[in-house]
């Protein structure tokens, strides 16, 4: 008579627990390889640029705005006419025993509220017209550059007195994004390479990277759709091809 021998079996316990841990590892190897092995996006050095410090092909070594300063000097209200003024009340002098004067019985004709109304209308629009003479005045000498400063690039080494046309598309992408951006995620990024014609017409623009925020990439595209407005032809009549990285902190050039 044979005997077959007992072979004991020990269960799939062990072997599933293996293979549990071993799959595991692989997910999250998958999952986060993207995040530590992908490359680190460099950014360029960037720098508000006024709008009457328009682009130069090859800009000057100075500040980036045309005064010397970041905001430069907004011109002060001048002082209201002195017709708008209320004249002082002084009362009438009297000798010592003199019997007061009487108050005269003549009275100088009333003013109608339409007229008064007219005046008024009158002065405030002759007062917003030196406003605004005033400030197209001050423009016209940062644009000569009449301020302290050289209007240019801390990076410029040419020779033209003015702003890479890098800069200047970003400070108009900067001044259209502060009104459009939303985002839902904690902290959206959008890689985003424009390209721009001889005439200043925005051919394309390319999501180059995005973080799956909808809501934010909407809020860049609207941001490129209201700053294309404000692009003028690139300097040397090429076309211009830039990347821009978007964050909700602001935006940054590559």
């Amino acid at each position: 008579m044979n005997r077959r021998p007992h072979i004991k079996s020990r269960g799939f316990g062990a072997p599933l627990t293996i293979s549990f841990v071993m799959h595991l590892a692989l997910f999250f190897m998958f999952t986060y390889s993207g995040l530590i092995l992908a490359p680190r996006l460099q950014e360029a050095p960037v720098y508000y640029v006024d709008i009457v410090n328009l682009p130069v092909a090859h800009p000057q070594k100075g500040s980036p705005t045309v005064a010397g300063s970041q905001t430069g000097a907004v011109p002060q209200p001048p002082a209201p006419p002195q017709s708008m003024r209320l004249p002082a009340v002084t009362p009438p002098k009297t000798s010592k025993g003199a019997p007061a004067a009487k108050p005269s019985t003549k009275t100088a004709p009333e003013e109608t509220g339409r007229e008064f109304e007219d005046r008024l209308k009158q002065l405030e629009r002759n007062a917003e017209a030196r406003h605004q003479a005033a400030a197209l005045e001050a423009l016209k000498k940062r644009a000569a550059g009449t301020g302290k400063g050289a209007a240019g690039m801390p990076t410029g080494t040419g020779s033209e007195a003015g702003s890479d046309y890098a800069s200047y598309i970003h400070s108009r992408l900067q001044d259209a994004f502060r009104t459009t951006i939303s985002y839902q995620s904690k902290n959206p990024v959008v890689l985003v390479q424009l390209t721009i014609a001889r005439n200043g017409r925005l051919l394309r623009y390319r999501i180059k990277r995005s973080s799956g925020d909808r809501i934010f990439e909407a809020s860049v595209v609207a941001t490129i759709t209201k700053a294309e407005k404000t692009f003028p032809p690139p300097p040397g009549g090429t076309e211009f091809e830039q990347d821009f990285l978007f964050k909700p902190q602001g935006i940054g050039k590559q």
